[in-house]
């Protein structure tokens, strides 16, 4: 059975893991990618279930609800999802 592990590397970034463990041993069975932001890490960790879903016919005990997420380059938005409506005042017929 996979499962993935936090590997911190020299360059103090934290590289992301699919092992199998075999007796008490691990063997590497992917690299997935290492990154310095916690936001990196869950990606890295989310491809890595993901993989490891494609590669075993097991299912999973406890599925997750897979979120969309949208991916943005830092200090720029590319899209809002929010409808913004103009404040009108309220007009009071009389007043």
């Amino acid at each position: 059975m996979y499962s993935t592990r936090k590997v911190k590397t020299k360059s103090g970034s934290t590289a992301i893991q699919v092992v199998r463990y075999v007796g008490h041993r691990s063997k590497m069975a992917k690299h997935m990618g290492s990154a310095k932001d916690e936001l990196e890490i869950r990606m890295l960790q989310e491809k890595a279930n993901e993989w490891i879903d494609q590669q075993t016919a097991q299912t999973n005990l406890f599925p997750v609800q897979k979120q969309k997420t949208l991916l943005v380059d830092r200090g720029e938005c590319v899209s809002d999802t929010r409808i913004c409506l103009p404040i009108l005042p309220m007009l009071h017929p009389g007043v």
